[in-house]
């Protein structure tokens, strides 16, 4: 019993370790990407030192490791479990502080709950350049596949999946406003503003052309909706 005493406490030490090492570990590789962004870095600043500190941490744990690679030569290292375990508190803190930041991103911009965390993330790194939001539009928006830009990253009309494009009523410049959700907020105006004069527009021209070359030049949505309109003129 004598003997067996240490290795029993040895080896459950060197299990916590595991399990801490493998919980810090996959966390770390999570966040690691996230808050090597600057732009989230700048958003989140508290978090980002928070994170900072404990990648500090951890890779002065893997050095100690990689320099000492017997297994039980590391349960006996001073204080690993305890600095992993610190360094997993940290991590806890870090990631409940990114996700009421995603959680108010979310609310500023409701549509932001169609999406994943990760995809939000991506977004929000990439929030200066707008070109790179253009995967996540279909997502945010039904139907709309991708928004057309001018030379100067001006957004000009918007593209339906079945190709159809409708020329947006005003311009948005995305550097104006530099938030992302406060951009997608002004396009969802704009758009719907858009499809107003498109149908105002579409309506006009009913009685101007024929049936077959009006449905031609206008979007389906905008078909439907004027031909409601005239039916309901024609039956009251």
């Amino acid at each position: 019993v004598d003997r067996t005493t240490p290795w029993e406490a040895k080896l459950l030490r060197l299990q916590d370790i595991v399990d801490q090492w493998l919980k810090c570990q996959a966390k770390w590789l999570y966040l690691e990407p996230i808050f090597g962004s600057e732009e989230i870095m700048k958003q989140i600043p508290t978090e980002g030192a928070a994170f900072m500190s404990m990648d500090a941490t951890w890779r002065q744990i893997c050095s100690d490791v990689r320099a000492t690679p017997e297994v039980i030569a590391c349960a006996e290292m001073p204080d690993l479990l305890e600095k992993l375990q610190g360094a997993n508190a940290e991590l806890d803190v870090v990631e409940k502080g990114l996700n009421d930041f995603l959680d108010t991103k979310k609310l500023a911009f409701p549509r932001f709950f169609f999406l994943s965390n990760d995809e939000l993330l991506e977004i929000l790194s990439e929030a200066k350049d707008p070109l790179k939001v253009q995967p996540f539009m279909k997502k945010c928006f039904e139907a709309v596949k991708e928004v057309e830009f001018t030379k100067a990253i001006t957004m000009k009309a918007m593209v339906s999946v079945e190709g159809e494009v409708v020329p947006l009523s005003k311009e948005i410049d995305p550097a104006e406003t530099g938030a992302v959700e406060m951009w997608m907020l002004e396009f969802e105006d704009v758009m719907k503003e858009s499809m107003r004069e498109v149908t105002a527009k579409s309506i006009a021209e009913y009685a101007t052309v024929s049936r077959e070359e009006w449905i031609l030049n206008w979007p389906g949505q905008v078909v439907i909706a004027g031909s409601q309109v005239y039916w309901t003129k024609e039956v009251t």
